[in-house]
């Protein structure tokens, strides 16, 4: 295999690996249409999609000669979307479409091809139905046309590996949508129950959330935090009132009742579509990296990294909260207490990086 083949197929291998990752349809979108670009030595890349109306809006754009960039959902010209219906159309088996060759000039200007560019668009499709089109050009008259003919399979393989990237970017934004009303309303539940409760998470999911920027999470990974913080105590909505809204201390029996909360949310969370991922750091924020913790004892890396930050912004939060069977303490004497159980209950380098958020802020002594 000559090297240069070689190396388009590495570069597709490295396309199809990068549009598995995606965590979000604009970081797919923006760095496919530069992988693309680059595999078939072309000048321009536009991906545009069809949203939920049936109406088409460029998603994104990128040229060796200009910047990237992201044009929302501002709506093609008419002229332009008729051209991709046609091609999108189910009984329209065409694989793509030679622009310069077969549009007349002022559907090319809709699309804002020049006279002077030679394009190709390619349909974006699963199954049969269409979901938008793959537009790519070559500015200049050089050449009888943009890409060589051993370039057919190439496009073909690139658009369906697009497609059903953007299918299931779509897909995942809708269970999104659908998991973060679900996160809210269980959140509100929770609230009518312990109104301690649901403050309590809030201020957990924002140091949580920069928790995860220290460590680089992904958004996905980011997200996840958020929403276990948010949801940590909601396995209390089954543990009963009398011990739940209990002023004193609790009895041996009352604690080992309330110390069933981590399990029960666990198992509320994981039957619930979207927020099955986020049972695991529900289950082990009450875990201690000597082994001491609850429910399971887990001790050290057998507690996931994200059940030891919750374990640490949970400690810092309920501190500086107070409750009515626990005196509020200030910033000082929480940020003291979660120090000296460094090692004991909390994961030092957890410990460290949570000491650093605070960095330049007053705080309270």
């Amino acid at each position: 295999m000559p090297p240069q083949v070689k190396e388009k197929w590495v570069s597709l291998s490295d396309l199809s690996h990068f549009l598995m990752g995606s965590d979000t349809p604009e970081d797919l979108v923006e760095n496919a249409s530069s992988y693309i670009v680059d595999i078939l030595e072309v000048d321009y890349c536009r991906i545009i999609l069809m949203d939920l109306n049936g109406r088409y809006y460029c998603k994104s754009e990128y040229s060796k000669t200009a910047p990237f960039h992201l044009n929302g959902t501002i709506l093609e010209p008419s002229v332009a979307e008729g051209i991709y219906s046609r091609l999108l159309d189910p009984d329209n088996h065409l694989r793509l479409l030679l622009a310069h060759e077969h549009l007349t000039p002022i559907e090319k200007a809709s699309l804002g091809i020049k006279e002077t560019e030679k394009s190709w668009i390619i349909p974006l499709k699963i199954e049969s139905r269409g979901i938008g089109v793959l537009i790519l050009g070559q500015k200049g008259s050089k050449g009888s046309q943009i890409l060589s003919e051993d370039s057919y399979y190439m496009v073909d393989l690139i658009s369906d590996q697009l497609s059903n990237a953007i299918h299931r970017a779509q897909m995942s934004d809708q269970l999104e949508s659908l998991s973060i009303e679900t996160v809210i309303a269980l959140s509100k539940t929770l609230e009518t129950r312990d109104l301690h409760s649901a403050s309590h998470s809030k201020l957990m999911a924002s140091l949580s959330e920069q928790m995860a920027n220290h460590y680089q999470f992904s958004v996905r990974e980011t997200r996840e935090l958020c929403w276990a913080a948010l949801l940590h105590d909601i396995g209390k909505i089954g543990v009963e009132d009398t011990i739940l809204k209990k002023t004193g201390p609790l009895t041996e029996e009352e604690w080992e009742v309330m110390k069933m909360h981590p399990e029960i949310g666990a198992q509320i969370v994981r039957g619930v579509s979207g927020l099955e991922s986020i049972a695991t750091l529900v289950l082990t924020h009450h875990e201690r990296v000597d082994g001491t913790g609850y429910p399971q004892g887990l001790s050290g890396d057998q507690i996931p990294l994200g059940g030891r930050i919750l374990a640490v912004v949970d400690a810092y939060s309920t501190m500086t909260e107070g409750r009515p069977y626990q005196a509020k303490r200030t910033h000082t004497e929480a940020i003291q207490e979660i120090i000296n159980n460094s090692g004991k209950a909390y994961d030092p380098d957890v410990v460290n990086l949570f000491l650093s958020l605070f960095n330049g802020n007053k705080k309270e002594q």
